[in-house]
């Protein structure tokens, strides 16, 4: 059956489908490329006389369908949709018949924005290069010719070739290893259909260690311990979450602690979840992405959003089920919405940053690049909607539909209409379902009307964020409240209710406020990331510029988009910190991921340059060439700067 046109996507599912791969690939880590080789097993509909495949920056070498050599071509990419890459037309013999098997023979390129290739300085064992992947959203096709969609899903099977120091993960379940001298070869299958976005690999010098039978985590060898232990609860997430919805499909469910370049908290590849060391707290206190991920299992590889205009019904859910899972674990049902206003707060930071064509539910994404439309809508605006939903019907009831949904959906794609006409014949008899205002949520820009939370858990926190207001420089005035003993989600909930009543007030906290917390609580030199996020957002928007030391050490030693990408423009709109963000970026940028480095060149107005190694422009080159001085006298100047203030 022929599925829906995708505008983020060149291909043509509409008249031939992709449903099985053989990926066979050899990496080199000296030329930064995958040598390989794509079979697919194509069913073809009729009039079909070409097959269209997503490609970015590929060197396509031969193409063969049924063993016998055809011709294809390769489109030029339009300069004002450069995010869309390349056709593949492959010419189709009419003398097919239903399937066909197409080979392509390929190589991947230096301008491959899925993977990232780290030298050994950027590892934590500083021996061995490493290399991983990130395909979502539509990065797939720099990796592998493909229907770059989520509404195409297949089964796979792969062969990595690699050299022998080193260890191939992919998403999907390991079946054989095979030595030589010099290399090791690794096999693969996916027996379950998934989307493009969710094929993944990461090879480098790695160990791993058993939680359950099911669950392993994976890592450089001198993290591994504490990996393990860090989420050594990912057993019970899975269980949790199997209560929720359905038995678990995908067999083993992994984790690979990633090098810290990684530019997301987590990924949801099937098998193996990638995730960032800025989780490694070192008390679990961050330990809820890996039950946001694990939930994925459900809300987006088993049902999964048909375009990604539709993504929150891959992200909401997930959510949902991430802090019903959380709830679960700790044993108090009034954290469910104590998590849920922080998620609020996130929110309306995400509203005030995008533009109104991103802030509805179905975004205007049209062809655009759907990582400009990234943020936490989809995720808690989309969360809201199903929160409100279940206060609509009841928590009992909808908790039941959450099993009825995801059985109805599972392995399938799921659109907005489709989720609306679902729910409410699951609901017909409830004459307030059928009186919901569902265009209001899916098509109004900006944000909801606020719900109404359960603050028991929360008030403590918004208590102190008052207290620390009031102190306007005044030393007798500093809270007595002793935090030492707070658990990481009350810190954060202090800080985001902080932040939000700074905001609402249209006034940053007074630096001389921000000096007597430091005093206090030591926040600038906390290794919990998302507790060091918050606060130094807090010094930057105050003007403290002796923060700025402490934000280039964070932004330049991890790559995770959620903390960077707001720091480095905090940075850029502040006079004391314009320059720093820019040089540190120049000087950084290839310890970004691509993704990353993309997202962070538009957040700083150089999204214009695609190289900035390459640049010819003066401005450019000065920058470059004095960025370690820049970067220096930026702070020194700031310091300066505060000091005579």
């Amino acid at each position: 059956m022929a599925v829906t046109l995708d505008p983020s996507s060149l291909s043509n599912p509409h008249q031939a489908i992709l449903t099985h791969l053989s990926w066979e690939a050899t990496v080199d880590f000296t030329s930064r490329r995958f040598l390989a080789k794509a079979k697919y097993t194509v069913k073809i509909f009729s009039d079909c006389d070409s097959l269209r495949l997503d490609t970015s920056e590929l060197d396509i070498h031969s193409v063969s369908v049924d063993g016998t050599p055809v011709a294809f071509s390769l489109g030029v990419p339009d300069k004002s949709k450069s995010h869309l890459g390349s056709c593949l037309e492959i010419a189709l013999p009419p003398s097919l018949g239903k399937t066909a098997t197409v080979l392509i023979t390929y190589a991947t390129t230096r301008n491959c924005s899925a993977t990232q290739w780290l030298p050994p300085q950027q590892t934590a064992g500083k021996k061995y290069p490493y290399v991983f992947t990130q395909c979502q959203a539509i990065h797939a096709r720099s990796l592998l010719p493909c229907m770059d969609c989520p509404s195409v899903k297949m089964t796979y099977d792969a062969c990595v070739t690699v050299p022998s120091w080193a260890t191939c993960v992919m998403s999907a379940l390991s079946q054989t290893k095979t030595s030589t001298t010099d290399t090791n070869t690794y096999t693969f299958s996916q027996p379950v259909p998934i989307p493009s976005y969710l094929f993944a690999l990461a090879i480098g010098e790695l160990s791993s260690r058993d939680i359950s039978q099911r669950c392993r985590v994976w890592s450089e060898p001198s993290m591994v311990e504490n990996v393990a232990y860090e989420f050594g609860q990912v057993e019970e997430f899975v269980k949790v979450a199997e209560g929720l919805t359905m038995e678990y499909q995908w067999g083993r469910y992994d984790i690979l602690c990633l090098p810290p370049s990684f530019p997301y908290g987590g990924m949801e590849n099937p098998c193996l979840t990638f995730v960032t060391p800025t989780l490694l707290a070192g008390d679990r206190s961050l330990a809820d992405v890996v039950a946001h991920e694990a939930a994925h299992s459900w809300s987006g590889n088993l049902v999964t959003n048909e375009t990604w205009e539709h993504f929150w019904l891959n992200e909401g859910w997930t959510i949902f089920l991430q802090r019903k899972i959380m709830t679960k674990i700790h044993g108090d049902p009034k954290f469910f919405d104590f998590d849920a206003i922080s998620g609020w707060e996130d929110l309306k930071d995400s509203v005030k940053e995008m533009p109104d064509k991103y802030t509805k539910l179905i975004p205007d994404l049209g062809d655009g690049d759907p990582d400009d439309a990234f943020s936490s809508v989809p995720y808690e605006k989309g969360f809201n909607l199903l929160y409100s939903l279940e206060k609509l019907v009841g928590a009992d009831t909808f908790a039941e539909f959450t099993k009825a949904y995801f059985d109805e959906f599972k392995f399938g794609v799921i659109n907005s209409q489709k989720f609306r006409s679902f729910f409410e014949e699951y609901f017909k008899n409830n004459s307030c379902v059928m009186k919901f205002d569902w265009d209001t949520w899916l098509y109004k820009p900006g944000m909801p009307a606020i719900p109404n939370f359960d603050r028991t858990l929360s008030s403590a926190c918004e208590s102190l964020a008052d207290a620390w207001l009031s102190v306007n420089g005044d030393a007798t005035k500093i809270p007595k409240t002793d935090i030492s003993g707070w658990s990481t989600s009350q810190k954060i909930c202090f800080l985001d209710a902080l932040m939000s009543k700074c905001t609402d007030r249209e006034q940053p906290l007074p630096m001389s406020t921000v000096s007597m917390m430091k005093t206090a609580y030591s926040m600038h030199e906390t290794r919990n990331a998302e507790v060091l996020h918050r606060f130094c957002m807090i010094s930057i928007e105050s003007g403290d510029a002796s923060i700025i030391p402490v934000v280039v050490r964070f932004i330049t030693t991890q790559g995770r988009m959620k903390f960077v990408r707001p720091l480095y423009r905090a940075l850029f709109l502040s006079e004391m910190g314009k320059d720093a963000a820019v040089a540190t970026f120049l000087k950084h940028r290839n310890f970004y991921h691509p993704v990353c480095a993309k997202m962070l060149a538009k957040d700083l107005k150089l999204d214009q340059v695609q190289d900035a190694k390459k640049s010819t422009t003066h401005f450019q080159k000065h920058l470059l060439i004095g960025a370690m001085m820049a970067a220096t006298s930026a702070i020194a100047i700031a310091l300066l700067r505060s000091k005579r203030r």
